[in-house]
């Protein structure tokens, strides 16, 4: 009984200081990256405590940018003031080429996928969301009988801002299929 009990209060204490342990480690501390300043430079940040050399490759500069490492391990390095834009980046840690673990944003490319960060500008440019009506895009599908399978396209329905224009909206047709297309001699053939 006595043994039992010796063993016991070894194996609590063993259970204790290991949880205590635990505890002890706080995670560190979330990187903030990328940062952008209010005078359209920006901050990125990567935590790698074990890499050598870490850089970021910025869309449309010639060169990479080499980061500086503090004591906790992070990886910095601040832009000088860029134009507002969308631009790629990509972190490139002991020559590897990396997504930004600290950024959900993806710029897709048809070369090649990078981390994504935009830098605001005035609300003229014209991919800033301005406070005017915007109107919607619809996604419709239809059966194609020469294919033999679903095709789908898109309708964008302008804002209507007063009654009297709701009965005069403008319209606009994209057709993307090579089968709609007018070739010389023949009539214009309408999708199926």
């Amino acid at each position: 009984m006595k043994r039992t009990n010796f063993v016991l209060a070894i194996l609590v204490a063993a259970i204790l200081f290991l949880a205590t342990a635990a505890l002890a480690q706080a995670p560190p501390r979330p990187v903030i990256s990328p940062e952008v300043h209010t005078d359209r430079s920006v901050t990125f940040r990567f935590r790698a405590p074990h890499d050598k050399e870490v850089a970021v490759s910025i869309e449309g500069m010639a060169k990479s940018l080499p980061m500086q490492k503090d004591d906790q391990g992070v990886w910095s390095v601040t832009t000088q003031p860029l134009a507002p834009d969308y631009y790629g980046y990509t972190i490139i840690a002991d020559s590897v080429g990396l997504f930004d673990p600290s950024n959900h944003a993806i710029k897709p490319n048809f070369l090649y996928r990078a981390s994504e960060v935009h830098v605001p500008g005035p609300g003229s440019l014209p991919w800033e969301i301005g406070a005017v009506p915007h109107g919607e895009i619809h996604h419709h599908f239809y059966k194609s009988r020469v294919v033999g399978d679903d095709r789908d396209f898109y309708v964008y329905t302008p804002p209507v801002t007063t009654r009297a224009e709701s009965n005069h909206i403008p319209s606009s047709t994209c057709c993307m299929d090579s089968a709609t297309t007018r070739a010389p001699g023949r009539r214009w053939a309408a999708p199926t």
